[in-house]
């Protein structure tokens, strides 16, 4: 009897439980390669470039400070999904929703780092092309009293970079979203 009764009120905290190992482990997974993929090319381009980076650059890159968080994040959401498959009680009534609202927060603030850095980017090759507005890119040498315009491999790996980021951030939010309506749905079953 006492199986029977706990089957039904139980049956919301496994779904609950199975959501955040899944969408954990699949944020993790996409978050890591991406970040991997991000890592590989900026060493590739900076290991050519060497100081040469400008700034924006350079800052496109220390953003992704914001995504490390996000990956670790989803991370914990498995290692919570898995907290809450072995010991639903031991979890507080507000820990799947508090947990949830975490990751869509950090990843709203990283989409919107990455959209102010993607703007950046994207306006700054803007004023390079339109100061140059042959067919094609290209690069004009320094002259008196102005500095040369370039277009390097650097500025196309920052814009990828920062897709790339902005992609994970986006997914972390929808995770994230999708478990805060699955914790609000258990939260709002009453107890057997």
């Amino acid at each position: 009897m006492n199986d029977a009764a706990s089957g039904p009120a139980s049956q919301p905290s496994e779904r609950l439980s199975r959501a955040f190992r899944v969408f954990g482990r699949v944020g993790f997974w996409v978050q890591f390669v991406f970040l991997i993929v991000v890592a590989i090319l900026g060493l590739y381009v900076f290991s050519i470039t060497g100081a040469r980076a400008r700034a924006g650059n350079l800052l496109a890159f220390l953003g992704l400070a914001i995504p490390l968080f996000t990956t670790f994040w989803c991370w914990r959401y498995a290692r919570f999904g898995r907290t809450l498959a072995v010991d639903p009680e031991d979890v507080a009534p507000g820990a799947p929703a508090r947990t949830a609202w975490i990751g869509v927060w950090a990843g709203t603030f990283g989409v919107v780092v990455s959209l102010l850095s993607l703007f950046g980017a994207a306006s700054a090759l803007l004023v390079v092309m339109l100061a140059n507005p042959q067919v094609g890119i290209q690069v004009s040498p320094a002259t008196a009293g102005a500095s040369a315009y370039t277009i390097s491999a650097v500025d196309a790996v920052s814009i990828i970079s920062l897709v790339l980021t902005l992609t994970a951030e986006l997914l972390v939010v929808a995770i994230s979203l999708r478990l805060v309506f699955l914790a609000a749905a258990v939260a709002r079953q009453p107890a057997a």
